[in-house]
């Protein structure tokens, strides 16, 4: 059963589905900025990291034109709220996507090869954690019964990127030789940021199982 929509709300219910699918392809050409980085290049990561930036930037647009629509009345008040709380939620997944591109291409961090593979995982896993995330926005309103398993498969995924998480930290701190500390430490700081993206999923993932509980029960 999806949200009783009425005509005047169609255009919003849109709105919130592009803004789900920008977000999407924001995370996404970070993961793609990041494996080119790990594959040494530099330039054509940098280009995908611009194409980040214009993405959310883009989501930011519809972000401001749903919560314009919100408080002009659209949806019943005990879902609009939650809706409007979801959809923030939902973008702060692409600012720390824009952020964390920002970094590898600011930063520059020497990463050893010890832990390229991990992060290429972490990547690939953070993609895959994005595609439930939108699937679940699109469902509110196609298939509100499928919006729990979707959740479920964003808090699983969630949990694998932060085993890979502790992993390479510790090898970045207790095994590998890396002689300066501040690289330790700004190898830190983008790990720590990736993971930051997939914990922005899985708090926006609780906001989208308030709303389905409040609809199927």
């Amino acid at each position: 059963m999806p949200i009783f929509i009425q005509k005047k709300e169609k255009e919003i219910v849109e709105h919130i589905k592009l803004h789900a699918d920008l977000v999407e392809e924001t995370v996404k050409s970070f993961v793609a900025a990041l494996d080119l980085y790990l594959d040494r290049e530099k330039q054509k990561s940098q280009e995908f990291t611009k194409q980040s930036h214009k993405l959310e930037a883009q989501a930011d647009e519809y972000r401001r034109k749903i919560d314009r629509e919100m408080y002009e009345g659209a949806f019943m008040p005990s879902i609009r709220e939650a809706l409007y709380l979801a959809v923030d939620a939902v973008d702060n997944v692409a600012n720390e996507a824009e952020t964390t591109g920002d970094i590898l291409t600011l930063v520059e961090p020497v990463i050893p090869d010890e832990i390229k593979g991990d992060l290429k995982i972490m990547g690939e896993l953070t993609s895959k954690c994005v595609e439930y995330l939108r699937q679940g926005v699109h469902n509110l309103f196609d298939n509100i019964k499928l919006v729990f398993d979707q959740m479920r498969e964003v808090e699983r995924l969630e949990g694998e990127v932060d085993k890979y998480v502790w992993k390479t930290l510790n090898m970045i701190f207790k095994e590998l030789k890396i002689q300066k500390f501040s690289e330790r430490l700004m190898l830190r700081e983008i790990i720590l940021h990736i993971n930051n993206i997939t914990n922005r999923m899985e708090d926006a993932s609780d906001r989208l199982d308030m709303i389905a509980l409040k609809l199927i029960t």
